[in-house]
């Protein structure tokens, strides 16, 4: 959670990450050698008049198209990449595709609505060796229609978790919360939010709570301490469990939502989620046994500009652009991403009407073809090689297969096939 406070710098976005949630948007720009810094957010309640078959309510797009106009107007030189989570994964599919078709060609942009597996993947990554004590660290990733929990050691996860339980429902269950003074205790909640919780195997004592807390938390007044436990410019403070917990019942009791508003004049229905999201957190710490807080801005967008993709299917002609895919490959494998499809490099028969490379012996093209799509369906995104805006034949069928799976599709350069152009994707590697 976060205050939308615009960048105070002119400095040029080389690209942009739109993270659209159940009630918030934020907007993220980076610039050329830098890392991710958030510009805003806008507090959007999409809960409000959701339907699983017609979407978002048509007050609600309204506010989102013209939030994307804006900031395509003021960046328009600027790689816009959108990512949309929870309450649009609920979507009922044939809503969905709707949705991601309307988005596209409204905007002109891909509506990335990303399942929860890489959400988690995306939330690891964020905090991949961040912190580096000997222990284990507890994320805490809570938003308006879900809490993620991923257990982390180093650089790897060691347990997930996805509890069906964010801030809207329980503002739903418990509207006196967001009263002037709360008209609910924080003693009547925590048991109705600790039975949600499951059983971790493993037992951190350390939690990173993310998603703008650390801003939250220095406006809101929590007594923050330096951050002792290891060096990370950005997670400079740290909070005892007990001392969040005290400061969380002060928020409750003394200090009404008026004045949580006016410190985020820019956007202050952000705070009408801040007790709520609070609440969510003390219960997870008491009942897993957290003793330090480390309070955080990062989240999946973060992650996303660490590591942009797992695993993902090239397509285009073999045949005639080879050199051309093969160089793509090894650029996305220097940094780290898997390529499912080609796997392998070497041709055993370059130039032919269907290139068979070393490694694939005794497959047949369909059962190749059959790999490929696989490939396609396990991906994140499907990488189409387009030089000079050519796409193959063969590559026509994995595209129509992407698009009616709803996967990402991104041309390296854009395509000359004018349908191509119809379709949601993306354009430009």
């Amino acid at each position: 959670m976060m205050n939308q406070q615009h960048s105070t710098d002119n400095e040029t976005n080389d690209s942009m990450i739109i993270d659209v949630g159940s009630s918030t948007i934020k907007v993220y720009g980076i610039a050329s050698g830098k890392s991710i810094r958030q510009l805003f957010t806008r507090s959007v309640p999409f809960k409000v008049g959701f339907d699983q078959r017609a979407g978002i309510s048509e007050e609600n797009k309204k506010e989102l198209f013209e939030l994307i106009d804006a900031v395509k107007k003021e960046n328009p030189d600027s790689k816009i990449k959108i990512f949309a989570t929870a309450l649009f994964r609920k979507m009922e599919r044939k809503s969905r595709i709707q949705f991601v078709d309307h988005f596209f060609e409204r905007t002109g942009l891909f509506l990335n609505i990303i399942d929860q597996d890489f959400e988690n993947y995306c939330l690891q990554t964020a905090f991949m060796d961040r912190c580096t004590t000997k222990e284990p660290a507890l994320l805490i990733n809570i938003g308006g229609g879900s809490t993620e929990l991923v257990v982390m050691y180093g650089d790897e996860a060691i347990e997930r978790h996805n509890i069906d339980l964010g801030v809207a429902s329980l503002l739903a269950k418990f509207a006196g919360i967001n009263e002037s003074l709360s008209q609910v205790a924080i003693e009547e909640v925590l048991p109705f939010i600790q039975e949600l919780l499951p059983p971790i195997q493993n037992s951190p004592t350390l939690a990173f709570y993310n998603g703008g807390e650390l801003t939250y938390m220095r406006l809101a007044g929590y007594p923050l301490e330096e951050n002792l436990l290891f060096t990370d410019t950005e997670h400079p403070s740290m909070i005892s469990a007990e001392k969040f917990a005290r400061h969380n019942q002060r928020i409750f009791q003394e200090v009404t939502l008026e004045a949580l508003e006016a410190t985020m004049p820019h956007d202050p229905k952000w705070m009408h989620g801040a007790r709520g999201c609070s609440l969510i957190a003390q219960a997870i710490c008491d009942t897993y046994g957290i003793q330090t807080i480390i309070p955080s801005d990062s989240n999946t967008a973060h992650g996303i500009a660490r590591h942009e993709f797992r695993y993902v299917t090239l397509s285009s002609s073999f045949r005639k652009h080879l050199d051309y895919i093969l160089g793509v490959k090894e650029g996305l494998e220097i940094v780290g991403v898997t390529v499912l499809s080609p796997h392998f490099t070497k041709p055993k028969n370059p130039g032919e009407e269907f290139v068979v490379f070393t490694g694939e012996e005794g497959k047949s093209p369909l059962q190749l073809e059959r790999h490929h799509l696989d490939s396609i369906e396990k991906s994140d995104a499907l990488i189409v090689c387009s030089p000079n805006g050519y796409v193959g034949a063969s590559a026509l069928i994995e595209i129509g297969y992407a698009h009616a799976l709803g996967k990402r599709i991104i041309f390296t350069e854009k395509p000359e096939e004018f349908m191509l152009n119809t379709l949601p994707a993306e354009f430009g590697l």
